[in-house]
């Protein structure tokens, strides 16, 4: 039997990852000739990656924690899967669900607005020589967006402040959890377009922001954050995404200056005003995170009583 921390952890993310690959694989090959048949009826291909993705990560997650479960380790308490994930019935009121959705366009706000203040954005109209969907609307195009940035979102809180998250923070707390689950975001982007030293660093700032999220209003507003933060990038500023270019229709905001300030082809997200305002973001976590953790405690009591 599996008795030392390490060697739980191990089995735990070695569970998850296999539990992942292979339900990942069978939704693949169950669910594309239903993605297909949609993408004919809708006229253009509909994405089944983010949806595979996001059922791979949740099936992985039981199998992580529930399959192959070994007794209780003394000295943690047991506790239900969506419990250890940070996504029980507490964490789905409409307050940290606002909270979430608020912050996170907030952030990408403040860090547009001070990018196009100093000149280091602007707007320009997109032609068909810059975007081969000129001609569609802004409203089809950001409905497209929702349906593909939130299902993404939502598997990499799971995957990372979920379980990574839970993992790291019941063999050593919730510190080593932050830091473990934000250098795995940050790694998670390296390969994306246009993705540095920097980048990667930024990526992991943020994922420590997220987790601060997580620990005061649960994965859920962690999720919605994320996704106010990609969707503003890709549906209203127009811009790429960690690397990733996406539809352009009507116009588009196009960074200048030096890449290592406004964040260049990774979009706005990856220059030093985006980690000026994670940083400042980070920094005012640490002053409520008692009250928020009593509020939280308080809600999911509230809840326990009423299930």
């Amino acid at each position: 039997m599996l008795t030392s921390r390490p060697a739980r952890v191990l089995w735990h993310l070695f569970a998850f990852a296999a539990g992942w690959v292979l339900i990942q694989g069978v939704v693949e090959s169950a669910a594309g000739p239903v993605f297909a048949w949609l993408s004919g009826v809708v006229g253009e291909p509909v994405p089944m990656y983010p949806y595979a993705m996001l059922a791979g990560v949740i099936g992985g997650s039981w199998v992580g924690f529930r399959a192959f479960e070994l007794a209780p380790e003394r000295g943690v308490p047991s506790r239900t899967l969506s419990e250890r994930l940070g996504v029980d019935g507490a964490h789905w009121r409409l307050r940290p669900l606002l909270t979430g959705v608020l912050l996170g366009s907030a952030a990408i706000g403040l860090t547009a607005g001070v990018l196009w203040a100093t000149g280091l954005l602007r707007f320009e109209t997109a032609t068909p020589l810059t975007d081969v969907m000129v001609g569609d609307s802004w409203g089809n195009v950001a409905l497209r967006l929702l349906v593909v940035l939130a299902p993404a979102a939502l598997w990499e809180e799971l995957a990372f402040r979920g379980f990574l998250y839970a993992v790291a923070e019941e063999a050593a707390g919730p510190l080593v959890a932050r830091w473990a689950s934000s250098v795995a975001f940050g790694m998670g982007h390296v390969l994306n377009p246009g993705a540095s030293v920097q980048t990667t660093l930024i990526v992991m700032l943020a994922g420590w922001c997220l987790a601060r999220l997580r620990e005061q209003a649960g994965v859920p507003a962690a999720w919605l954050a994320h996704l106010a933060w990609n969707w503003i990038m890709a549906a209203v500023l127009h811009v790429a995404v960690s690397g990733l270019p996406f539809a352009t229709p009507g116009y588009r905001a196009v960074l200048v200056g030096p890449d290592w300030l406004s964040g260049g082809s990774w979009g706005p997200e990856g220059g030093v005003i985006a980690a000026l305002v994670l940083g400042g973001g980070a920094l005012l976590a640490r002053t409520r995170p008692e009250g928020a953790a009593h509020e939280l405690a308080e809600a999911k009591e509230s809840h326990h009583l009423r299930s």
